[in-house]
């Protein structure tokens, strides 16, 4: 059986996600991996309904946006985001940003993200009108 690549990316949103651990090396406990955003990159707005989101910043600087405030982070700044709240984080600066995002419980995170990425593979093509 073939193993699933540890390191997706989805060229519409500028997203590059490497997998650090998957629920099924944490024993559904968690998730963490590490997301690089290219300049104009984002995560989209979304919520999640049964886990809590956790962020730190390695690189470069984020907007992080809930309930309608924006929070510019820079290295070595950390947000909790509760379950049920809607955020969305893009790419602050010039240069990529890069940071830990952390998802407990687990649940089915991993394979919901790589179903989000592969629909931005098949955007491709309109990668350059999401500015």
């Amino acid at each position: 059986m073939k193993r699933a690549s540890r390191t997706i990316d989805d060229p519409f949103t500028g997203q590059r996600l490497s997998f650090v651990e998957v629920a099924g090396e944490t024993d559904g406990q968690s998730l963490r991996a590490e997301v690089r955003l290219e300049p104009g990159g984002f995560v989209p707005r979304h919520l999640h309904i049964r886990q809590d989101e956790r962020i730190e910043i390695l690189a470069g600087s984020i907007r992080y946006r809930t309930r309608g405030v924006d929070r510019i982070m820079g290295t070595g700044d950390r947000a909790a985001v509760p379950r049920r709240r809607i955020h969305r984080v893009s790419n602050a600066g010039s240069g990529e940003a890069v940071f830990v995002l952390d998802v407990r419980p687990a649940r089915r995170i991993e394979q919901t993200m790589r179903s989000m990425f592969a629909v931005g593979r098949l955007l491709r093509p309109l990668a350059r009108f999401r500015r």
